[in-house]
Parts: C-alpha cells; sequence; structure tokens
C-alpha cells in the first residue's frame, strides 16, 4: 500500500524521461496550489493503488502550462493483516464491528476511487473525495465495539472533483482489545 507521499512539480522541458529512475528536476518556487499535496495523500495515501488527473491549472498558483507536470514519490509498505475494511456504495449504511474489543478508523473515505465500485458504467474520475469524511467516520466510530455509517454528503461531506456516478464509503479499519 502506499506510505509517504511527496509531491513535486515541474516543467516538461526540465525532464530526462529517457532515464525512468532519475527523479526529475523539479521546480524550487511555489507555483504548485497549497492544497495539492494533502488533497494527493487523501486519494492516495494507503491505498494499494491510486488514479490522479493530469496536470490542468487549478493545481498552480502560477506559472501554469502545458509543459507543467506533477512528480510524486511514495513508499510502499505492507498492509497489516489485522486491518478489516468495508465499502458502502452511496445511500447505503456500512456497519463497522469488532466481535472483540473497540474500532480504530485508520482511514475512510467518501467519493470515488476507481472505475467500477458501485457503478455499472465505469468511470473515469477517480479521485474525487471528501475532505470531511474521514474525521466524521472517526467522530462516530471509534472507541466505539460496533457503529453504523450512511455514505451520504450529509453525513460525510460532499466529494469535490467527482462526475454523476455514484460515491461510495470506504473504511479500513482495526480493533483494539482494551488491558
Amino acid at each position: 500500500m502506499i506510505g509517504s507521499i511527496e509531491v513535486n512539480y515541474g516543467v516538461k522541458s526540465d525532464a530526462d524521461c529517457a532515464d525512468r529512475k532519475k527523479p526529475a528536476k523539479v521546480s524550487d518556487g511555489n507555483s504548485l496550489h497549497t492544497s495539492m499535496k494533502g488533497w494527493i495523500q487523501r486519494i492516495c495515501d494507503r491505498r494499494e493503488w491510486c488514479r490522479l488527473p493530469k496536470p490542468n491549472r487549478r493545481m498552480f498558483v502560477d506559472n501554469n502550462s502545458q509543459d507543467n507536470f506533477l512528480q510524486i514519490t511514495y513508499d510502499c509498505e505492507i498492509r497489516p493483516a489485522e486491518w478489516h475494511s468495508i465499502v458502502a456504495c452511496e445511500n447505503q449504511t456500512a456497519e463497522i464491528k469488532c466481535e472483540k474489543g473497540e474500532v480504530k478508523i485508520v482511514n475512510a473515505r467518501f467519493g470515488r476511487f476507481d472505475e467500477n465500485t458501485c457503478t455499472k458504467t465505469p468511470s473515469k474520475m477517480t479521485f474525487c473525495t471528501s475532505f470531511k469524511a474521514a474525521d466524521r467516520v472517526k467522530d462516530k466510530c471509534s472507541g466505539t465495539p460496533v457503529c453504523y455509517v450512511t455514505a451520504t454528503p450529509d453525513n460525510l461531506g460532499s466529494p469535490v472533483g467527482c462526475d454523476s456516478h455514484p460515491k461510495y464509503l470506504s473504511v479500513d479499519y482495526e480493533c483494539e482489545e482494551n488491558d
């Protein structure tokens, strides 16, 4: 799964694409929008894989051109065996429960992160997310043996960057036993 993430940007004309193992030259400036790293982390953090949009003008404060690129560097980690996962399609309710102990939310996302989950028609918008979902699920579920979360924008915050395809809630959690 994807661990720590670093986001930089540069200009394609400064990159040597023939040497794929060598990091591209990135800019020292602050033209990348301040929310980009957090947005990318919300989409990709602790996921097996993620897909991001091509760079566009909203990602940059200035120096926006067709020649810009994003360079994302990340570590791969092994997913802990004790994690549980649950997915609830939009308007469905997820039951998050522990047979023993209490729920500890590892991560929670509401939006769209792949092409096919909860839809019969594949979506190309796999980078849409609510910035409030993780905190809302943690507030509701952490420290309880069971909780129920309905996958709606009212409960989890409205995802941004979406198309009209249904969204879904994805939760990874573990059960902590109290001593």
